[in-house]
């Protein structure tokens, strides 16, 4: 196997199926934490010892913002590989392998034609959006396959929605998990802000964790649970589990601080108020869903904010957002809109991207405490990495090594 085909061709190298040993032991949308964590680490502790580090195929990823993508080539690198993105002569997005496999060359560097190939900058052979030479410059009157027979890059599907593009990264698609529904989108009664893109330089595990628990809200946001006891601790939430990821709801009583702007006209007085928050993880996109009545409960103001991480490779990982609002509608406020809820992002940020160990694990790691209900959620999401290690999804790491080698 030669290296370029090793390099680009990620769904070729996956872990064994009988590696994981997860298994199902939820109660009511938990996971009771010393069974799981028990047949976990074992696990873990091998895979930390060999220095596996798992990201996984067969899954859409964002691939990059449909702005992004205009009349020329678009390199992008994704799960440790680099691909190139380019339009067609009608629009549609495409997503090949970047390495051409005659000399190594970057297609990312070569031009789009008018047929709707992407030519390589090194010696023009032309590649069409289902991978397949079409010419090759110094032979151009000769069929290509005659020339080089089987010459051919991966293709992947790709789907452009909610002003992103989406690629799937694997040759499963008939078993993906779809990409999450965005109602939002096309409801006049919600104006959204532009799309927005940042690099990470953490691993996508702690860059979604960062997110998706809610003890960490007064810590690192100051956002604390009033008309209760202990303002720090998360009222009962609810956990609904899915084949593809899980959603939560919970009530808590907050009150907005004051920071200046027309954000503070969307309550009356400072007193705390309940609202309802509502969240879902979804394993295509890495993505995460919250709504919240930040008015209070009833008030149908509602904030909306979707989150899709995209591995990079081990240590780095590219966030993409949007976000939503149907109140405050005029254009004048987009701005402040992006700024306040960027101003969270940026929070998380620094929590993750200082975070150990800095390459991502396969799951929790051993030398980690979980609690039985502040962590339910992250326990949720360690389970669905593991089953998805069990299709046989995750990138064997070893393989791939010895492929390039």
């Amino acid at each position: 196997m030669s290296a370029h085909q090793a390099g680009l061709s990620a769904r070729q190298y996956k872990a064994g199926r009988n590696g994981g040993g997860f298994s199902d032991c939820h109660e009511h949308g938990c996971s009771h934490v010393a069974n799981l964590y028990q047949r976990l680490l074992p696990l873990v502790r091998r895979t930390w010892e060999r220095g596996d580090r798992p990201v996984f195929t067969n899954v859409w990823y964002v691939a990059a913002r449909s702005e992004d993508l205009q009349d020329k080539p678009l390199k992008v690198r994704m799960l440790g590989c680099d691909f190139v993105l380019y339009r067609e002569p009608g629009g549609k997005a495409v997503c090949l392998s970047n390495v051409c496999p005659h000399r190594g060359g970057s297609l990312a560097h070569g031009k789009c034609k008018d047929d709707g190939s992407i030519a390589c900058p090194y010696h023009a052979w032309s590649f069409n959006g289902e991978g397949k030479c079409t010419q090759i410059a110094s032979r151009r009157d000769e069929d290509p396959q005659d020339v080089a027979p089987g010459v051919k890059i991966d293709a992947y599907p790709t789907e452009e929605k909610y002003g992103f593009i989406w690629a799937f990264l694997g040759d499963e698609p008939e078993n993906a998990a779809p990409i999450i529904e965005m109602p939002e989108f096309d409801d006049d009664g919600f104006r959204s802000t532009t799309t927005h893109s940042e690099v990470w330089e953490t691993n996508y595990h702690w860059a979604k964790f960062s997110n998706l628990d809610l003890v960490h809200l007064p810590v690192v946001h100051g956002i604390k649970f009033q008309n209760q006891d202990n303002p720090d601790s998360p009222p009962p939430f609810e956990l609904t589990e899915h084949d593809d990821g899980f959603d939560l709801v919970y009530y808590p009583s907050t009150s907005r601080p004051r920071k200046g702007g027309e954000w503070d006209k969307i309550r009356d007085g400072d007193e705390a108020k309940k609202v309802e928050s509502r969240m879902k993880f979804r394993v295509a996109g890495i993505s995460l869903y919250g709504k919240v009545e930040i008015g209070g409960v009833g008030s149908g103001m509602h904030n909306v904010f979707y989150e899709f991480s995209t591995p990079i490779d081990d240590q780095t990982t590219a966030m993409y957002y949007i976000f939503f609002r149907n109140f405050m509608l005029q254009p004048e406020l987009d701005e402040e809109h992006l700024k306040r809820n960027l101003m969270q992002a940026r929070q998380d940020k620094a929590i993750a991207e200082a975070q150990q160990p800095r390459i991502a694990p396969v799951g929790p790691d051993p030398n980690g405490l979980y609690t039985y209900d502040e962590d339910s959620e992250i326990r949720l999401y360690w389970n669905l990495m593991g089953s998805m290690r069990e299709r046989g999804w995750q990138i064997d790491r070893k393989a791939w090594a010895e492929a390039l080698a």
